[in-house]
C-alpha cells in the first residue's frame, strides 16, 4: 500500500521527466567527411536483421537503421548473453571491394555462439547476405587512404524474461560504418597484474560482449595513468602474457618474433593468423609460446626487444614503443623496425589485392 501511495504521488506531480527516445537518422553520403572519420560513429543507413524462434531463424530482412524496441526484461540485458564479429571491406585503387577474411570471421562467430549457447547460423547464408549488404553500400566505403567499412554482425538474446536460464530466442544484427584509423600514433602500454580481462575455462576465446565490459574498469585506471592500453597477463599462471584489450600481442626478439599461444583465455585473432602467415611467407621465425611477464621483463632489461606491436581488425599492425611493468618504463622504437614495416606493407597489400597471393581470404564484391 505505501509503495503504491508514493508512486501515485510521483505521478500526480510529474516528478520525473519523460524518456526521450531518439532514431538513427539516415545520413547522405555527401555529408560525411570521409578524411576525418571516427571509429564508431557515423552509421551506414541500412541494416539487417533476422530473428531465431527457438526452433530456426527467420529471413534476413534489409531495413532502414532504426532503434530497436525491446521489454524491459529482455534477457541480454540481465545475463549478458551476446557476441559479435568485427570485419572491414577494403576499397581497392581500381574500385575493387574486398571482404577481408570473411570466412573466417563467420566460423568464429558460430564458434562464440556455441561456447554462449546461442544458435549456430548457417555459414553460406551469412556470408551471402554480407556480400550483398556490402556491395549495396558501396557508396559508404572509404577510399584506401581514408580507411574502410568496418562491419559489425552480432547476436543477442531476447527472451522477455528474469529467469537465469538461456534464452531460447535470439535476434541477429547486422550494421556498418565507415572508419578511419583505430591508432594515429605507436602505443604507451601497462602490463596488468592485478586484474584479469578471461580466466581458463571461461569466455576468453569467444567474442562475447562480456569480455570487453570486464576490460573497462582496468582499461580506464590504465589510461588516467597516461597510458594507451592493458596488456593482460594470466594472474594464475605466472603472469604469462595474453593480449591487449582489443588486439594480440607480439614482439620481435633477436629477428624472431614472439607471441603467446592461444589459450581458451585468449582471442584467437583472425588478424593475428594472417600476420603470422605473412611473416612465415617471407622466412621470418614465429614462436607461439607461453610467455611469462618476467621473462618478457628480462628480454626488455637484456636490450633484446626490437619491436612490439599488436594486431586486430581494428589495429591492423599498431607499434608499442613503451611498455610499463612493476613501475619500470621501457621504450622500443618500434615504428622504425624494416621487418615489421615491411610485414605492415603485405598485411595491407593483402586487404586491397595487391598482394597476389592467399586469394583464399579475399570475398570480392
Amino acid at each position: 500500500m505505501l509503495i503504491n501511495t508514493v508512486l501515485k504521488n510521483i505521478v500526480k506531480n510529474r516528478t520525473f521527466a519523460p524518456m526521450e527516445v531518439t532514431t538513427p537518422t539516415p545520413m547522405n553520403t555527401v555529408s560525411v567527411d570521409f578524411d576525418n572519420l571516427e571509429f564508431g560513429k557515423v552509421f551506414a543507413d541500412t541494416m539487417v536483421v533476422a530473428d531465431y524462434d527457438g526452433e530456426k531463424w527467420s529471413e534476413f530482412e534489409v531495413k532502414s537503421l532504426e532503434t530497436m524496441a525491446m521489454h524491459p526484461a529482455t534477457s541480454v540485458f540481465h545475463y549478458g548473453q551476446a557476441i559479435f564479429e568485427g570485419l572491414k571491406a577494403y576499397k581497392s585503387d581500381d574500385g575493387r571491394i574486398n571482404i577481408f577474411r570473411l570466412k573466417d570471421n563467420i566460423a568464429r562467430l558460430n564458434k562464440s555462439a556455441h561456447r554462449m549457447m546461442m544458435p549456430q547460423l548457417d555459414a553460406d547464408k551469412v556470408e551471402e547476405i554480407i556480400k550483398d549488404f556490402v556491395a549495396s553500400n558501396k557508396a559508404w566505403i572509404p577510399a584506401k587512404h581514408q580507411g574502410s567499412l568496418y562491419i559489425r554482425p552480432f547476436m543477442i538474446s531476447t527472451d522477455p524474461t528474469l529467469r537465469a536460464v538461456s534464452s531460447k530466442t535470439f535476434r541477429f544484427v547486422i550494421i556498418a560504418c565507415p572508419v578511419g584509423f583505430y591508432y594515429d600514433k605507436p602505443l604507451s602500454v601497462y602490463l596488468e597484474k592485478s586484474y584479469s580481462r578471461a580466466g581458463k575455462g571461461g569466455i576468453g576465446y569467444a567474442k562475447a560482449a562480456g569480455n570487453y565490459a570486464a576490460s573497462f574498469y582496468p582499461s580506464s585506471k590504465a589510461k588516467n595513468l597516461g597510458f594507451d592500453q592493458v596488456l593482460w597477463t594470466n594472474v594464475s599462471n605466472n603472469f604469462s602474457l595474453e593480449e591487449l584489450g582489443s588486439a594480440n600481442f607480439f614482439y620481435v626478439k633477436n629477428g624472431a618474433i614472439r607471441t603467446p599461444s592461444v589459450e581458451d583465455s585468449i582471442l584467437r585473432g583472425i588478424t593475428r593468423a594472417t600476420v603470422i602467415q605473412l611473416a612465415r611467407d617471407t622466412g621470418m621465425s614465429v614462436t607461439e609460446e607461453v610467455i611469462t611477464a618476467e621473462e618478457f621483463h628480462q628480454d626488455l632489461a637484456a636490450g633484446t626487444v626490437e619491436c612490439m606491436f599488436a594486431t586486430g581488425t581494428a589495429a591492423a599492425i599498431t607499434y608499442i614503443n613503451a611498455i610499463t611493468i612493476d613501475n619500470e618504463t621501457y621504450t622500443v622504437e618500434s615504428n622504425a623496425y624494416a621487418l615489421v614495416l615491411a610485414l605492415k606493407e603485405r598485411l595491407d597489400a593483402a586487404k586491397f589485392l595487391e598482394l597476389g597471393e592467399h586469394d583464399e581470404w579475399n570475398v570480392v564484391v
